[in-house]
C-alpha cells in the first residue's frame, strides 16, 4: 500500500505535518541539545542584564545557557510555540568585554522579537532532516577533503537560507536598528570583528552545521566551498554602514 502513488503522498504528507508540529513545539529544544547547553547560573549581573534588556524590547523572558561546545560565538533560537533562549559561547564570554558582549545580546532579543528567530530555528531544523543521509556520512567520514567535498551536497540548502536570511539591505538594515540603542555601537560593530576572526568551532559536526545560520556574524571557516559559493554579506560594509 505504501508503494501506491496516491497513499504515499498521503502518508508522506501526514509524516510531514507530524515533524513540523513537532518542530514547532520542540525545536528550540533540539537545539539545546546540539549546543550541549545548560542554564547560565554564575552570572547574576548577566542574568539580570537580559531581563533588563527584556523589558527594554517588551519581549518575554528568555532563557539564558552556556555551551562549552560552541565556545565561540552567540546563539538565539525559539520555536512557533516553544520558548526563546540564547546560547552564549563559554570562550566568548570569557574575552569580550561586558559591553561587547551587550550588543550581541541585545542584537539577539531583537531577533527573538521579531518571528525570523522561529522562521530560522525551524527552517535550519527542516533542512537538516531532508539532509540527514549527508549529515551521517560527513559525521562517519575522517578524511576533511571528501568532507569539504560533500558539502557541496548541502549548498542548495546553504543558498537557500542565505537567500532568505542575508540579503544586504536586511542586514544592514537590522544592524541599524541594534545600533540605535546608546553606547552600544561602537560595542556593536568591535563584536561583529571579533566574532568573525574567531575560529569555528566543530565546523564538522551535525550541529555545527545546524546551528551556522543561528548568530549574527559567523566564524572563520576552514571551508573554501563556503567562501566561494555562498554570497554573505560582509563585516566590513556591515561596519562601513553603522559608522
Amino acid at each position: 500500500m505504501l508503494f501506491n502513488l496516491h497513499w504515499g503522498f498521503l502518508f508522506g504528507s501526514a509524516f510531514a505535518i507530524i515533524i513540523f508540529i513537532a518542530l514547532s513545539f520542540w525545536g528550540e529544544k533540539l537545539i539545546l541539545i546540539f549546543a550541549k547547553a545548560r542554564y547560565v547560573t554564575d552570572d547574576e549581573i548577566l542574568i539580570n542584564q537580559v531581563k533588563n534588556f527584556c523589558c527594554h524590547s517588551e519581549i518575554p523572558e528568555v532563557k539564558i545557557y552556556w555551551s562549552n561546545v560552541f565556545v565561540n560565538n552567540l546563539y538565539y533560537t525559539n520555536s512557533y510555540f516553544g520558548k526563546p533562549a540564547l546560547i552564549i559561547g563559554k570562550n566568548l564570554y570569557k574575552t569580550f568585554s561586558r559591553n561587547e558582549l551587550n550588543s550581541l545580546i541585545y542584537a539577539s532579543l531583537l531577533k527573538l522579537k521579531s518571528n525570523e528567530a522561529k522562521h530560522r530555528t525551524v527552517a535550519s531544523l527542516i533542512f537538516l532532516i531532508l539532509y540527514s543521509p549527508v549529515y551521517l556520512l560527513r559525521s562517519a567520514i575522517g578524511h576533511q577533503s571528501i568532507k569539504h567535498g560533500l558539502n557541496v551536497f548541502l549548498y542548495p540548502a546553504y543558498f537557500l537560507k542565505s537567500k532568505l536570511y542575508e540579503k544586504e539591505e536586511i542586514v544592514l538594515s537590522f544592524d541599524q536598528e541594534v545600533g540605535k540603542l546608546d553606547g552600544l555601537r561602537k560595542d556593536y560593530i568591535s563584536a561583529l570583528f571579533k566574532v568573525n576572526h574567531l575560529p569555528v568551532c566543530s565546523e564538522d559536526s551535525v550541529g555545527g552545521l545546524l546551528m551556522n545560520e543561528l548568530n549574527h556574524v559567523k566564524n572563520q571557516t576552514d571551508d573554501v566551498f563556503n567562501y566561494l559559493l555562498i554570497d554573505h554579506v560582509s563585516v566590513e560594509t556591515r561596519v562601513k554602514a553603522l559608522k
